[in-house]
Protein backbone atom coordinates (compact mmCIF):
# COMPACT_ATOMS: atom_id res chain seq x y z
CA UNK A 1 0.00 0.00 0.00
CA UNK A 2 1.55 3.44 -1.22
CA UNK A 3 1.08 6.64 0.96
CA UNK A 4 -1.69 6.12 3.67
CA UNK A 5 -1.86 10.01 4.24
CA UNK A 6 -3.51 10.54 0.83
CA UNK A 7 -4.84 13.95 2.41
CA UNK A 8 -1.16 15.24 2.80
CA UNK A 9 -0.50 15.39 -0.89
CA UNK A 10 -4.09 15.47 -3.15
CA UNK A 11 -6.65 18.05 -2.68
CA UNK A 12 -5.80 21.94 -2.14
CA UNK A 13 -3.43 22.84 0.02
CA UNK A 14 -2.47 26.36 1.02
CA UNK A 15 0.99 27.63 1.58
CA UNK A 16 1.64 30.69 3.32
CA UNK A 17 5.43 31.69 2.22
CA UNK A 18 4.52 31.98 -1.49
CA UNK A 19 0.81 32.70 -0.96
CA UNK A 20 -0.17 29.88 -3.20
CA UNK A 21 -2.66 26.98 -3.22
CA UNK A 22 -1.28 23.74 -4.87
CA UNK A 23 -4.04 21.16 -6.83
CA UNK A 24 -3.81 17.75 -6.95
CA UNK A 25 -6.28 15.17 -8.28
CA UNK A 26 -6.49 11.84 -8.95
CA UNK A 27 -8.29 10.75 -12.56
CA UNK A 28 -6.17 8.42 -14.44
CA UNK A 29 -8.27 8.07 -17.55
CA UNK A 30 -9.33 12.37 -17.76
CA UNK A 31 -8.67 13.63 -21.15
CA UNK A 32 -8.32 17.49 -19.62
CA UNK A 33 -9.52 18.35 -16.61
CA UNK A 34 -9.18 22.38 -15.50
CA UNK A 35 -9.68 24.16 -11.92
CA UNK A 36 -12.71 26.27 -11.93
CA UNK A 37 -12.50 28.76 -9.55
CA UNK A 38 -16.06 30.51 -8.50
CA UNK A 39 -17.48 33.71 -7.02
CA UNK A 40 -21.14 33.45 -5.56
CA UNK A 41 -21.19 29.89 -7.92
CA UNK A 42 -20.00 31.60 -11.13
CA UNK A 43 -16.84 30.79 -13.20
CA UNK A 44 -14.20 33.39 -11.78
CA UNK A 45 -10.94 31.62 -13.63
CA UNK A 46 -10.74 28.62 -15.74
CA UNK A 47 -7.07 27.25 -15.14
CA UNK A 48 -5.47 23.87 -17.13
CA UNK A 49 -3.92 21.48 -15.16
CA UNK A 50 -1.12 19.45 -15.87
CA UNK A 51 -1.35 15.57 -15.92
CA UNK A 52 1.83 13.79 -14.26
CA UNK A 53 2.93 9.57 -14.92
CA UNK A 54 1.02 8.92 -11.88
CA UNK A 55 -2.13 9.89 -13.46
CA UNK A 56 -2.72 12.87 -10.75
CA UNK A 57 -3.33 16.60 -12.10
CA UNK A 58 -1.49 19.03 -11.06
CA UNK A 59 -1.65 23.38 -10.70
CA UNK A 60 0.27 25.68 -8.25
CA UNK A 61 -1.57 29.34 -8.12
CA UNK A 62 -1.89 32.25 -6.25
CA UNK A 63 -5.78 32.90 -7.42
CA UNK A 64 -7.05 30.63 -4.70
CA UNK A 65 -6.56 32.17 -1.01
CA UNK A 66 -8.31 30.11 1.67
CA UNK A 67 -12.22 30.56 1.52
CA UNK A 68 -12.10 30.42 -2.31
CA UNK A 69 -14.62 28.11 -3.40
CA UNK A 70 -13.78 25.74 -6.75
CA UNK A 71 -14.52 22.55 -9.06
CA UNK A 72 -13.41 20.43 -11.62
CA UNK A 73 -13.78 20.84 -14.93
CA UNK A 74 -13.49 17.08 -16.27
CA UNK A 75 -12.91 16.14 -19.81
CA UNK A 76 -13.37 12.05 -19.25
CA UNK A 77 -12.39 9.10 -20.81
CA UNK A 78 -14.91 9.20 -23.11
CA UNK A 79 -14.91 12.50 -23.92
CA UNK A 80 -17.72 13.96 -21.90
CA UNK A 81 -17.56 16.88 -19.87
CA UNK A 82 -18.63 17.52 -16.05
CA UNK A 83 -18.12 19.58 -12.85
CA UNK A 84 -17.28 18.28 -10.37
CA UNK A 85 -16.45 18.48 -6.47
CA UNK A 86 -13.22 17.54 -5.08
CA UNK A 87 -13.19 13.16 -3.70
CA UNK A 88 -10.69 15.13 -1.20
CA UNK A 89 -12.58 18.53 -0.08
CA UNK A 90 -11.53 19.50 3.30
CA UNK A 91 -14.81 21.62 3.05
CA UNK A 92 -17.42 21.86 0.97
CA UNK A 93 -20.36 24.88 1.06
CA UNK A 94 -23.67 24.71 -0.51
CA UNK A 95 -23.87 28.14 -3.04
CA UNK A 96 -26.81 30.28 -1.98
CA UNK A 97 -27.75 31.09 -5.62
CA UNK A 98 -27.27 27.95 -7.55
CA UNK A 99 -27.56 25.77 -4.53
CA UNK A 100 -24.87 23.08 -5.76
CA UNK A 101 -22.20 22.31 -3.31
CA UNK A 102 -18.60 23.35 -4.13
CA UNK A 103 -15.14 22.84 -2.27
CA UNK A 104 -13.60 25.32 -0.54
CA UNK A 105 -9.95 25.87 -0.09
CA UNK A 106 -8.97 25.87 3.52
CA UNK A 107 -6.26 26.59 5.80
CA UNK A 108 -5.31 23.56 8.46
CA UNK A 109 -3.02 26.10 10.25
CA UNK A 110 -5.70 28.49 11.69
CA UNK A 111 -7.18 26.22 14.42
CA UNK A 112 -5.32 25.74 17.50
CA UNK A 113 -5.89 22.22 19.41
CA UNK A 114 -5.84 22.72 23.63
CA UNK A 115 -6.40 19.14 23.99
CA UNK A 116 -2.49 18.20 24.64
CA UNK A 117 -3.44 16.74 27.83
CA UNK A 118 -6.48 14.59 26.42
CA UNK A 119 -4.42 13.11 23.53
CA UNK A 120 -1.34 12.65 25.90
CA UNK A 121 -2.98 10.73 27.96
CA UNK A 122 -5.26 8.71 25.45
CA UNK A 123 -1.88 7.13 23.97
CA UNK A 124 -1.11 5.92 26.91
CA UNK A 125 -4.28 4.34 27.77
CA UNK A 126 -6.12 1.18 26.96
CA UNK A 127 -10.15 2.23 26.90
CA UNK A 128 -11.36 -1.43 26.87
CA UNK A 129 -10.13 -1.57 30.57
CA UNK A 130 -12.07 1.47 31.29
CA UNK A 131 -15.97 1.83 31.52
CA UNK A 132 -17.61 3.17 28.30
CA UNK A 133 -20.93 4.84 28.10
CA UNK A 134 -21.54 6.39 24.95
CA UNK A 135 -24.10 9.14 23.88
CA UNK A 136 -25.04 8.75 20.34
CA UNK A 137 -26.21 12.25 18.63
CA UNK A 138 -26.69 13.58 14.99
CA UNK A 139 -25.31 16.71 15.34
CA UNK A 140 -27.73 18.41 12.70
CA UNK A 141 -31.11 17.87 14.60
CA UNK A 142 -29.02 17.56 18.33
CA UNK A 143 -31.30 20.78 20.06
CA UNK A 144 -33.20 22.05 17.01
CA UNK A 145 -34.31 20.12 13.58
CA UNK A 146 -32.94 18.92 10.43
CA UNK A 147 -34.04 21.95 8.17
CA UNK A 148 -32.62 24.75 10.49
CA UNK A 149 -29.64 23.05 12.12
CA UNK A 150 -26.88 24.34 14.61
CA UNK A 151 -23.42 25.30 14.20
CA UNK A 152 -21.12 22.60 15.46
CA UNK A 153 -20.19 25.55 18.17
CA UNK A 154 -23.87 26.50 19.43
CA UNK A 155 -23.99 23.13 20.70
CA UNK A 156 -20.59 23.09 22.53
CA UNK A 157 -21.29 24.33 25.61
CA UNK A 158 -24.79 22.38 26.19
CA UNK A 159 -23.25 18.89 24.62
CA UNK A 160 -20.92 18.94 27.26
CA UNK A 161 -22.32 19.80 30.38
CA UNK A 162 -25.24 17.37 29.36
CA UNK A 163 -22.61 14.31 28.61
CA UNK A 164 -21.09 15.43 32.22
CA UNK A 165 -24.38 15.44 34.24
CA UNK A 166 -25.24 12.25 32.71
CA UNK A 167 -22.20 10.13 33.26
CA UNK A 168 -21.20 9.57 29.35
CA UNK A 169 -17.45 9.20 28.74
CA UNK A 170 -18.06 9.01 24.86
CA UNK A 171 -20.14 11.04 22.38
CA UNK A 172 -20.83 8.94 18.85
CA UNK A 173 -21.65 11.43 16.13
CA UNK A 174 -23.37 10.17 12.89
CA UNK A 175 -24.15 12.18 9.94
CA UNK A 176 -20.14 14.04 10.55
CA UNK A 177 -18.99 12.56 7.35
CA UNK A 178 -20.93 15.61 3.76
CA UNK A 179 -24.24 14.30 2.42
CA UNK A 180 -26.54 15.96 0.44
CA UNK A 181 -30.26 16.32 1.83
CA UNK A 182 -30.52 17.98 5.39
CA UNK A 183 -33.24 15.33 6.04
CA UNK A 184 -30.96 12.47 5.58
CA UNK A 185 -29.43 10.51 8.77
CA UNK A 186 -25.95 11.07 7.17
CA UNK A 187 -25.27 7.24 5.58
CA UNK A 188 -25.15 8.39 1.97
CA UNK A 189 -22.09 9.86 1.85
CA UNK A 190 -20.63 12.29 -0.59
CA UNK A 191 -17.71 13.19 0.40
CA UNK A 192 -14.59 11.48 2.59
CA UNK A 193 -13.18 13.66 4.17
CA UNK A 194 -15.19 17.29 4.34
CA UNK A 195 -17.78 17.13 7.38
CA UNK A 196 -21.13 17.97 6.76
CA UNK A 197 -21.93 21.52 5.60
CA UNK A 198 -24.81 21.70 7.39
CA UNK A 199 -23.42 22.15 10.74
CA UNK A 200 -20.77 24.34 9.74
CA UNK A 201 -16.66 24.27 8.33
CA UNK A 202 -14.33 21.82 9.60
CA UNK A 203 -13.06 24.23 11.82
CA UNK A 204 -16.20 24.47 13.76
CA UNK A 205 -16.11 20.96 14.18
CA UNK A 206 -12.77 20.63 15.65
CA UNK A 207 -13.77 23.62 18.11
CA UNK A 208 -16.82 20.85 19.51
CA UNK A 209 -14.19 17.88 19.53
CA UNK A 210 -11.22 19.89 21.41
CA UNK A 211 -13.75 21.41 23.75
CA UNK A 212 -15.27 18.19 24.60
CA UNK A 213 -11.84 16.95 25.19
CA UNK A 214 -10.85 19.42 27.45
CA UNK A 215 -13.77 18.34 29.71
CA UNK A 216 -12.83 14.89 29.59
CA UNK A 217 -15.16 13.48 26.67
CA UNK A 218 -14.13 11.14 23.93
CA UNK A 219 -15.56 11.11 20.46
CA UNK A 220 -16.28 8.65 17.94
CA UNK A 221 -16.81 8.72 14.33
CA UNK A 222 -19.57 6.79 12.32
CA UNK A 223 -17.53 6.81 9.38
CA UNK A 224 -19.52 4.21 6.39
CA UNK A 225 -16.72 2.45 4.59
CA UNK A 226 -19.11 0.21 2.99
CA UNK A 227 -21.12 2.05 0.30
CA UNK A 228 -21.22 5.39 -1.50
CA UNK A 229 -24.07 7.93 -2.85
CA UNK A 230 -23.59 8.13 -6.80
CA UNK A 231 -26.38 9.87 -8.39
CA UNK A 232 -25.68 13.24 -10.73
CA UNK A 233 -28.33 15.85 -9.37
CA UNK A 234 -27.74 18.28 -12.25
CA UNK A 235 -27.16 18.10 -16.06
CA UNK A 236 -22.71 18.28 -16.31
CA UNK A 237 -22.39 18.70 -12.50
CA UNK A 238 -21.36 15.71 -9.82
CA UNK A 239 -20.63 15.43 -6.73
CA UNK A 240 -20.60 11.42 -6.90
CA UNK A 241 -17.35 9.45 -6.50
CA UNK A 242 -18.51 7.16 -9.38
CA UNK A 243 -16.82 7.10 -12.82
CA UNK A 244 -15.20 10.49 -11.55
CA UNK A 245 -12.88 10.12 -14.57
CA UNK A 246 -15.07 8.28 -16.88
CA UNK A 247 -14.36 5.22 -15.47
CA UNK A 248 -14.93 3.03 -12.89
CA UNK A 249 -12.08 3.74 -9.94
CA UNK A 250 -13.89 2.57 -6.76
CA UNK A 251 -17.24 0.94 -7.08
CA UNK A 252 -18.54 -2.39 -7.04
CA UNK A 253 -22.45 -3.49 -7.57
CA UNK A 254 -25.48 -1.72 -6.75
CA UNK A 255 -26.36 -1.87 -2.52
CA UNK A 256 -29.72 -2.89 -1.11
CA UNK A 257 -30.21 1.14 -0.45
CA UNK A 258 -29.63 2.39 -3.87
CA UNK A 259 -26.14 3.42 -3.44
CA UNK A 260 -23.11 1.91 -4.64
CA UNK A 261 -21.17 -0.85 -2.96
CA UNK A 262 -17.35 -0.23 -2.87
CA UNK A 263 -14.98 -2.51 -4.76
CA UNK A 264 -12.00 -3.34 -2.22
CA UNK A 265 -10.25 -5.39 -4.84
CA UNK A 266 -9.71 -2.11 -6.88
CA UNK A 267 -6.33 -0.35 -5.24
CA UNK A 268 -7.93 2.91 -5.43
CA UNK A 269 -11.00 2.21 -3.19
CA UNK A 270 -8.40 1.06 -0.32
CA UNK A 271 -5.79 4.26 -0.83
CA UNK A 272 -8.78 6.26 -0.65
CA UNK A 273 -10.38 4.95 2.47
CA UNK A 274 -7.83 4.69 4.54
CA UNK A 275 -6.93 7.97 4.16
CA UNK A 276 -10.27 9.44 4.74
CA UNK A 277 -10.39 7.14 8.19
CA UNK A 278 -6.78 8.59 8.89
CA UNK A 279 -7.88 11.97 7.86
CA UNK A 280 -10.41 12.33 10.44
CA UNK A 281 -8.17 10.83 13.12
CA UNK A 282 -5.60 12.67 12.46
CA UNK A 283 -7.23 16.43 12.05
CA UNK A 284 -9.94 15.88 13.90
CA UNK A 285 -8.54 14.41 17.09
CA UNK A 286 -11.50 11.73 17.03
CA UNK A 287 -11.02 8.94 19.57
CA UNK A 288 -12.76 5.98 17.65
CA UNK A 289 -14.08 4.72 14.72
CA UNK A 290 -17.58 3.22 14.27
CA UNK A 291 -17.48 1.24 10.89
CA UNK A 292 -21.43 1.27 9.73
CA UNK A 293 -22.98 -1.42 7.75
CA UNK A 294 -19.81 -4.58 8.35
CA UNK A 295 -22.09 -7.32 7.84
CA UNK A 296 -22.74 -6.14 4.36
CA UNK A 297 -18.80 -5.34 3.70
CA UNK A 298 -17.74 -8.62 4.47
CA UNK A 299 -19.89 -11.22 3.63
CA UNK A 300 -23.29 -10.77 1.06
CA UNK A 301 -24.87 -13.56 -1.49
CA UNK A 302 -23.60 -16.22 1.64
CA UNK A 303 -20.08 -15.43 0.42
CA UNK A 304 -17.16 -13.68 2.14
CA UNK A 305 -15.24 -10.39 0.60
CA UNK A 306 -11.99 -11.59 1.11
CA UNK A 307 -10.75 -7.59 0.22
CA UNK A 308 -12.90 -6.14 2.04
CA UNK A 309 -11.88 -8.45 5.19
CA UNK A 310 -8.11 -7.84 4.33
CA UNK A 311 -8.34 -3.71 4.16
CA UNK A 312 -9.87 -4.13 7.53
CA UNK A 313 -6.87 -6.33 9.50
CA UNK A 314 -4.76 -3.94 7.44
CA UNK A 315 -6.78 -0.40 8.85
CA UNK A 316 -6.91 -2.38 11.99
CA UNK A 317 -3.10 -2.45 12.09
CA UNK A 318 -2.51 1.00 10.52
CA UNK A 319 -4.53 2.82 13.28
CA UNK A 320 -3.16 1.11 16.41
CA UNK A 321 0.12 1.34 15.25
CA UNK A 322 0.06 4.80 14.53
CA UNK A 323 -2.65 6.09 17.26
CA UNK A 324 -2.96 4.42 20.21
CA UNK A 325 -5.57 4.22 22.48
CA UNK A 326 -8.10 4.44 19.53
CA UNK A 327 -11.28 2.67 19.60
CA UNK A 328 -12.56 0.41 16.58
CA UNK A 329 -16.03 -0.49 16.39
CA UNK A 330 -17.50 -2.62 14.13
CA UNK A 331 -21.15 -2.88 13.85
Amino acid sequence: MSHPKLYEARGAHYNHDSQTTSFCLYAPNARSIWLILTTYGIKKYRLQMIKNHEGLWKIVTDKAPPGQTYLYLINDYHGKYMLRTDPISFSIVSNCITRRAQSVVHDETVYKWGDQNWMRQRSQTNPLKSPLSIYEIQPKSWKSNVYWPLNFRQITSELVTYCNQMGFTHVEMYGILEHTDRWEYGYQVTNYFAPSRFNGICDDLKYLIDHLHQNGIGVILDWIPTHFKHCHFFHRYSISLHEYDGTNLYAGTESQWGTLYFDFDKEETRRFLFASALYYLDRFHFDGIRFDAVSQMIRRNQTDIQSAISFLHELNHIIHTHYPGVLFIAE
